[in-house]
């Protein structure tokens, strides 16, 4: 794989092509604040010495470099993340394996952690430090507007567009997909690049929409559902919303 980045003070300016290739990680998990939590990488090359632990703050794009392993028994934690009350600690019991613990969870904490050997960056550990109660998302689907049913634009593009909205959900866990009379539908969809959080009640929300041909919506026949995946700490939740085709105005 290659890499175009550059470190700088401990932090990659690039954003690398996360291929899970060998490495396995944990892709998803919850913990409260005060406790302590593991991360696992394991990848099946015991050629590979060399093995990097990154973190992604929320909001961020670069990696910060926070383990450096040489080998078997050799972690070490990378300034400025090596600190007088221990708060990270990092093993490497075998070639092909190795963790990370991070000790007495702020929400600060909450970030992706990647797993890196010289061939492959692993998929990421999406950590979450609950601030709030577990909720699951709502989900509800926005008919095409009036005004862009009779637009002048019609006589270039005969597709209408919907919208589905997931509010009220906690945290941001979340995966939109779309289908159209039960097929799934990637083309024409656009989905919001990360769920937005209200810095009040701490729940967040996202949106996709749909472009859809104006024969299939305006016949009373089609179905459109989108669903929202939702991790809840333990599986993986689906909530559906379904909205029928309309005779148009």
């Amino acid at each position: 794989m290659e890499l175009s980045c550059y470190l700088y003070l401990y932090q990659l300016t690039c954003f690398p092509d996360k291929s899970n290739g060998e490495i396995l990680q944990e892709p998803e998990m919850f913990a409260n604040r005060s406790s302590t939590v593991t991360l696992t990488c394991q990848h099946d090359n015991s050629d590979h010495y060399r093995l990097f632990w990154y973190k992604q703050a929320k909001g961020t794009v670069g990696l910060s470099l926070l383990v450096f392993s040489a080998g078997q028994n050799q972690a070490y934690i990378e300034e400025p993340f090596k600190t007088q009350d221990s708060k990270y600690a990092a093993t490497r019991p075998e070639i092909k394996m190795s963790t990370l613990q991070i000790n007495n969870l702020e929400t600060e904490d909450s970030a992706l952690y990647y797993c890196y050997n010289p061939a492959y960056f692993g998929n990421g550990t999406k950590l979450t430090v609950l601030a709030a109660n577990v909720t699951l998302p709502k989900v509800k689907i926005l008919p095409p507007s009036p005004k862009e049913i009779c637009s002048q634009d019609k006589i270039n593009d005969k597709r209408s567009t919907l919208v589905c909205v997931a509010s009220g959900f906690y945290p941001d866990h979340v995966s939109v997909s779309w289908k159209v009379n039960g097929v799934a539908r990637q083309d024409s969809v656009s989905t919001d690049t990360s769920a937005q959080q209200d810095k009040t009640t701490l729940m967040y929300h996202i949106s996709s929409r749909i472009k859809v041909n104006d024969t299939d919506w305006m016949d009373l026949k089609s179905s459109f559902a989108c669903t929202v995946q939702f991790f809840n700490g333990d599986e993986y939740v689906n909530v559906t919303n379904t909205i029928n085709g309309q005779k148009g105005l």
